[in-house]
């Protein structure tokens, strides 16, 4: 089965509640997903299931290099991405001003997954961005909006 495919399949058999998706940037991996966890909330790992359990027989990256998985998965992001897009609001994660972006605009979130969730031009997709500083004490539930107004 092609991969993309796989993907898809797998975002469509579980249920992606309108409003429950989470992005991040600029923080590890592992603080979103605890993050997510503890409010119940879905991140790329979470709508990916068995295909990024390095244990099950489903999941790719045992046959993959380094490089291989991280192409995987950044078709992974963008697929998932696009499934979330559709006008709906996506919590993103990221550090407290003024660093909340890379300021090479280089991280998957704003050179691949930000595009998508935003549209472009007549294909805006009505997604809201909303945006949350979970490294900030006592700010790791506010947010406010990011897009369509910052």
């Amino acid at each position: 089965k092609d991969e993309a495919e796989e993907t898809i399949q797998q975002f469509t058999q579980i249920s992606l509640e309108p409003g429950k998706q989470v992005r991040w940037s600029g923080i590890p991996r592992e603080w979103a997903q605890a993050w997510a966890n503890k409010r119940g909330l879905q991140t790329l790992s979470t709508a990916m299931g068995p295909l990024m359990v390095a244990e099950d027989a489903r999941c790719r990256k045992r046959n993959k290099s380094l490089h291989e998985w991280s192409t995987y998965i950044k078709g992974a992001s963008a697929s998932f991405a696009e499934c979330i897009s559709k006008g709906s609001a996506v919590r993103v994660l990221l550090r407290p001003p003024p660093g909340r972006f890379h300021p090479e605009g280089t991280t998957t979130f704003q050179s691949l997954e930000r595009p998508i969730l935003e549209g472009t031009g007549e294909l805006q997709t009505g997604c809201t961005l909303y945006a949350t500083h979970i490294t900030v004490v006592g700010a790791e539930d506010e947010c406010y909006q990011l897009w369509p107004n910052d």
